[in-house]
């Protein structure tokens, strides 16, 4: 199921020489961090689908081991 993604994912766009740091300090807390401030922009947004997505992701992240 492929959809069109618009909004807060696009509108930041990219800048050439600024990617990945080869080794994120905590790629679980920072995927965490990133999910709830998408979080807060669903529910501004009154986007129930993206809420409920959302928090499915973000239950999994809390419930993945950490090293």
């Amino acid at each position: 199921m492929n959809q069109v993604v618009r909004g807060m994912f696009l509108s930041r766009g990219t800048k050439a020489g600024h990617g990945l740091p080869e080794s994120a300090p905590d790629p679980i807390g920072n995927a965490a961090a990133a999910i709830e401030r998408c979080l807060a922009m669903a529910h501004e947004a009154g986007n129930e689908d993206a809420v409920r997505l959302l928090h499915a992701v973000s239950a999994i992240l809390q419930s993945s081991p950490r090293v």
